[in-house]
């Protein structure tokens, strides 16, 4: 006999799964908590798992629960592809309707995504979205725990069923400011946990990183202007930087260059919407990070010691290699 899943059951498991609090989930729903309650554990048992891990903090989703997770967010896409199609989701002129959420890093977020999207958007007048803002180490858990549809990222996400599609390069460089003296030992980064100028030096020497003071600034473009006006200097996507912005390319170093992903669950039969939207980030990304915009003034600066020392340590190589 197959096990069917009642609705029921996987709508509430859907909107608990999303909110993780049973009162919060029964008040959408418009049910009882000890309904809901009863609904999460009949489904436990109807797939022989446990969904959810009752923590003194609160819910969460076990290994299953992200797996029907990721299978409820299929069905509702599909359910919807289909309703478009039969009864005129779509305009009359066969446009795309719907809604779907995207979450993307700082430096691409405002200068990549909102524009690719923008004419996929322009297009389907129908179709609407939501866009975030996510620090690098968040992105993939979002995507995996079904909180957005697609994600952009600087790295591979490795989980299973997560389709990684390489949609450009970004290009990274050290800047200062033109207009004041920069503090030289001093580098901005998002936030503590925030590596990327460490990751910049080692792509230099491949293995050193030079002593240095930390500031941070949130927004990307709060970062360049605090370079701007000399805080210190920063590792930042070339696609970024305008004349306005008075700061120029710290010399000595080669451009760090980072693969940009596009990130979202494989389907074994992808919308109309899904495809729609790959395809679009796909053709209008990559032109979008190529764009290099940064003119006016270049300095000849001193590059960091890090650096000197690896360069002075190769050419010892070289010259003991000769002998």
């Amino acid at each position: 006999m197959t096990t069917r899943l009642s609705s029921a059951q996987l709508e509430s498991f859907v909107v608990l799964a999303r909110e993780l609090k049973f009162g919060r989930a029964a008040e959408l729903l418009h049910i009882s908590q000890p309904a809901l309650t009863k609904r999460i554990q009949n489904l436990e048992e109807t797939v022989g798992q446990i969904l959810f891990l009752r923590l003194r903090e609160g819910l969460e989703l076990t290994e299953s629960g992200r797996v029907l997770q990721r299978y409820a967010a299929s069905i509702a896409l599909q359910e919807q592809d289909l309703i478009d199609n039969l009864i005129g989701g779509k305009s009359e002129d066969g446009n795309l309707a719907g809604f779907f959420r995207l979450v993307a890093f700082s430096s691409s977020l405002r200068s990549v995504a909102l524009p690719a999207l923008a004419v996929l958007l322009r297009a389907n007048p129908r179709l609407t979205c939501q866009t975030i803002k996510g620090e690098v180490h968040q992105i993939h858990d979002m995507l995996i725990d079904g909180r957005v549809d697609f994600c952009l990222s600087l790295s591979e996400c490795e989980r299973m069923g997560i389709e990684n599609v390489q949609i450009g390069i970004e290009r990274n460089v050290l800047i200062e400011s033109v207009r004041h003296a920069t503090r030289p030992d001093c580098y901005i980064d998002h936030e503590p946990r925030d590596n990327f100028t460490e990751r910049f030096f080692l792509s230099q020497t491949g293995a050193t990183v030079p002593r240095m003071l930390r500031a941070y600034f949130d927004d990307i473009y709060g970062l360049i202007d605090a370079v701007s006006q000399g805080i210190g200097r920063a590792v930042v996507p070339v696609h970024l930087i305008r004349p306005e912005h008075e700061v120029r390319a710290v010399a000595g170093y080669r451009p760090f260059e980072v693969p940009v992903l596009l990130q979202f669950h494989t389907q074994p039969h992808p919308t109309s919407l899904q495809r729609a939207v790959v395809e679009t980030l796909v053709r209008e990304c990559p032109p979008l990070l190529q764009a290099n915009r940064m003119h006016g003034k270049t300095g000849a600066a001193i590059a960091d010691d890090a650096l000197l020392l690896a360069q002075r340590r190769q050419r010892r190589k070289r010259r003991a290699g000769k002998t």
